[in-house]
């Protein structure tokens, strides 16, 4: 459980620190950097320039046996042994670029928008933080969009939320037999995508219309993501901590005497109106499958990186493996119920009413004594001519187009 927060207020003749100049350098680079380390998650994905994606598998179609929870462990090492003595390197270059997923700068709630704020600043700040913000967005390891932007800095804590995938894609079992040739991949440290609950509930077809691979499994109802480790072990090099984002996660009732000594405050991620959880099933309800595919994932991606030769990562054993969970701050929409009439005023009985009412009679009865009678034989008008009036004497004059008859 989270402490509560504390608000207060800092008076203005408290918000400067006068002896940060005197302080040794060390520290006062330290502080600065800590002033841009705030962990966030910033979204984007990989976009395909020119042309739409296209999926026809180059790999010899063979069946890839996924075995369940209860299967033996020598028949994974010979699947995995057969995946990789069937696997060839992918021909296909296909040239994608690194956007942020919305469009529109409105509605994208990634962390580096505010993260570039806070650079910008900086840089006009002082001469010692300006040199401070140029070494740390000159050094190796800076993820940056494919228009240059800014999203992460090296060495620092913020998660990419990554689609590399059409939705139709990501939701099959298809392998990753592409080359996506976007190198700021090779920069991703901390990487989550969205858990697919279409894993567990699609039936698994015996030719799959997409790639042509054979994906079968034991219950004939789970597909599991071959695609997910391929790209994970192939184009991200320098991954160090993966994250499933489920986002039907529900935290559990606060139990009635917790523990102080093992209820550890989570890591989280806050962006925009969402704050995201790292899960457990402690205080998450977290499903049996979730885990489940979990732990395959990170069998699979160690295995696999070790034994193919398309591999690029070299420590797969030391990546951290998790799930998020997230919480929205949505403010409770304005009522649209009507307000209720205000109460007739005190003092006013049914007598009262009654004589209301006898005197808005009275004048409407004068009102029609005074009108005058009009005639219904007479039309008045405000124009020049009035019909049936003798004195009246008005020439009309008729033209005909024939040309139009």
């Amino acid at each position: 459980m989270d402490s509560p927060h504390i608000k207060f207020e800092i008076p203005d003749e408290h918000r400067t620190f006068s002896p940060f100049p005197r302080l040794p350098p060390e520290l006062r680079q330290q502080i600065w950097r800590e002033a841009v380390s705030t962990p966030g998650m910033s979204f984007v994905k990989l976009e395909s320039r020119g042309r739409n994606w296209r999926w026809v598998s180059l790999n010899r179609p063979f069946s890839q046996a996924i075995s369940d929870s209860g299967s033996n462990k020598s028949d994974d090492l010979d699947e995995i042994a057969l995946e990789v003595k069937n696997e060839v390197a992918p021909r296909r270059l296909w040239d994608t670029r690194l956007v942020p997923m919305s469009a529109n700068q409105k509605s994208d709630i990634s962390s580096y928008h505010g993260l570039n704020k806070q650079l910008a600043a900086l840089l006009t700040t002082c001469g010692e933080s300006h040199d401070m913000v140029n070494n740390l967005m000159r050094k190796k390891g800076t993820v940056r969009s494919s228009s240059g932007k800014l999203v992460a800095l090296a060495g620092s804590s913020d998660i990419i939320f990554l689609e590399y995938f059409p939705s139709e894609l990501f939701e099959s079992g298809c392998s990753y037999d592409i080359d996506p040739n976007c190198p700021s991949l090779d920069n991703i440290r901390r990487v989550a995508v969205r858990y697919c609950h279409q894993w567990q509930e699609k039936p698994v077809p015996s030719v799959c219309p997409l790639c042509g691979l054979v994906h079968e499994a034991a219950n004939n109802n789970v597909i599991y993501p071959n695609h997910l480790y391929h790209f994970l072990a192939r184009h991200l090099p320098n991954l160090e901590e993966f994250y499933f984002v489920d986002y039907f996660l529900l935290r559990k009732a606060a139990p009635s005497n917790p523990d102080s000594a093992d209820n550890w405050p989570p890591r989280k991620y806050k962006c925009g109106p969402r704050t995201y959880y790292e899960a457990d099933s402690k205080a998450w309800d977290m499903k049996p499958q979730v885990l489940r595919m979990q732990e395959w994932l990170q069998d699979r991606f160690i295995r696999y990186a070790k034994a193919s030769q398309l591999s690029r990562h070299k420590s797969p054993e030391k990546v951290r493996f998790g799930v998020l969970a997230c919480e929205w701050d949505i403010v409770p929409p304005v009522s649209l119920k009507t307000q209720a009439a205000p109460p007739a005023p005190k003092g006013r009985n049914k007598r009262m009413m009654y004589e209301d009412h006898a005197l808005r009679r009275q004048r409407l009865r004068r009102k029609s004594r005074n009108a005058k009678s009009v005639s219904p034989n007479v039309v008045a008008a405000n124009v020049p001519f009035i019909f049936g009036n003798p004195d009246n004497s008005f020439e009309f004059t008729f033209e005909v187009d024939w040309r139009r008859m």
